[in-house]
C-alpha cells in the first residue's frame, strides 16, 4: 500500500545568483536605489519517498528569476543583522507593555505578542524586570526583510490577494501562531568571507539575475489549476525600495519543468 500527503507548512527559501557582475569596466550612472525586472517563474513538483511503506511526500517548488541592478552594490542582510533597521521585532512607539496592560490593545496572537518563556534556552528577560515569565506588546519590523512578495489568485475575472502573512497555524484555525510569510533576507551579494562588510565598504554599481527558491507543501492544495501572478519588491542596505514589479500570469502547470 503506498501513502501519500503534503507537507503543507514547510517552507525552504534558498536564493541562487547568477550573472551576477560588478560593472567596473563603465562609469557608476546606475540609481543608487535597486531596479529590478521580471525574468522567468518556473515550478516543479518534488516527491520524497518515506520508510518501508513507500510514505511519498509531496511538495512544489516555486523559483522566481528577476534582474537586478544598484548604483552602489549594498544590496543583502546577513541573518544576523540586527539594529534598528534590521531588528525582527520592535515594540510600539518604543514602549514596552505587557499584555493586558492596555485595553485598547488586540487579543493575544503570536504575531502581536511575544512570550518572554519561549525566547532563548532558559527564557529571556526582554522589559528588564527580573523574571522571564511576561508577554509583550510587539510590532514586527518591516524592514526585518529586504525582499517582498505578494501571491493573487484570479477570481471571476478579478486578482484576490492571497495573504500569506497571515496564515492561522493553530489546531482550532482562528488563533494566529506566527506568519508563513514568503518575505526573506537576500543574502549580501559578495564572495568574501564578511560579505556585508564588504558591500558596505566597497561601493560599486552591479547587475545580474537572483533566481529565488520556494518549496512549501502549501503550492500544490492551494493554487491547484488557478491563475494566478507574483508581485514582488526588493530593498538595499540603506533601506531604498525598488520598482514593484508583477509577473505575467501563469498557473503551476504551464510553469512546470522536470
Amino acid at each position: 500500500m503506498e501513502l501519500s500527503f503534503q507537507k503543507h507548512y514547510k517552507i525552504i527559501l534558498s536564493i541562487t545568483l547568477f550573472g551576477l557582475v560588478l560593472a567596473c569596466n563603465r562609469p557608476p550612472d546606475l540609481p543608487l536605489e535597486p531596479s529590478i525586472g521580471f525574468n522567468k517563474v518556473e515550478f516543479k513538483e518534488i516527491v520524497e519517498v518515506i520508510g518501508s511503506a513507500g510514505v511519498e511526500i509531496r511538495t512544489g517548488q516555486l523559483s522566481l528569476s528577476f534582474n537586478i541592478s544598484d548604483g552602489d552594490g549594498d544590496i543583502g542582510i546577513d541573518g544576523g543583522d540586527t539594529g534598528p533597521d534590521y531588528d525582527f521585532v520592535t515594540y510600539p512607539n518604543g514602549e514596552i507593555v505587557k499584555f493586558g496592560e492596555r485595553p485598547e490593545d488586540p487579543p493575544f496572537t503570536c504575531v502581536d505578542y511575544i512570550r518572554e518563556a519561549g525566547e532563548g534556552d532558559n527564557g529571556l528577560d526582554l522589559n528588564g524586570n527580573g523574571t522571564v515569565t511576561d508577554t509583550l506588546r510587539i510590532e514586527l519590523n518591516e524592514d526585518r526583510f529586504n525582499f517582498f512578495i505578494d501571491f493573487f489568485v484570479k477570481k471571476n475575472g478579478t486578482y484576490e490577494e492571497l495573504n500569506f502573512r497571515r496564515i492561522p497555524e493553530s489546531a482550532n484555525g482562528i488563533t494566529l501562531c506566527g506568519e508563513i510569510p514568503f518575505d526573506s533576507r537576500i543574502p549580501c551579494l559578495s564572495n568574501e568571507d564578511d560579505p556585508c562588510s564588504a558591500v558596505s565598504k566597497n561601493a560599486g554599481p552591479i547587475e545580474g539575475v537572483i533566481k529565488y527558491d520556494m518549496k512549501s507543501g502549501l503550492f500544490l492544495p492551494v493554487f491547484r489549476t488557478d491563475t494566478i501572478k507574483i508581485v514582488f519588491q526588493i530593498q538595499d542596505r540603506a533601506l531604498h525600495r525598488s520598482n514593484v514589479v508583477e509577473t505575467p500570469e501563469f498557473t503551476l502547470q504551464s510553469a512546470r519543468i522536470e
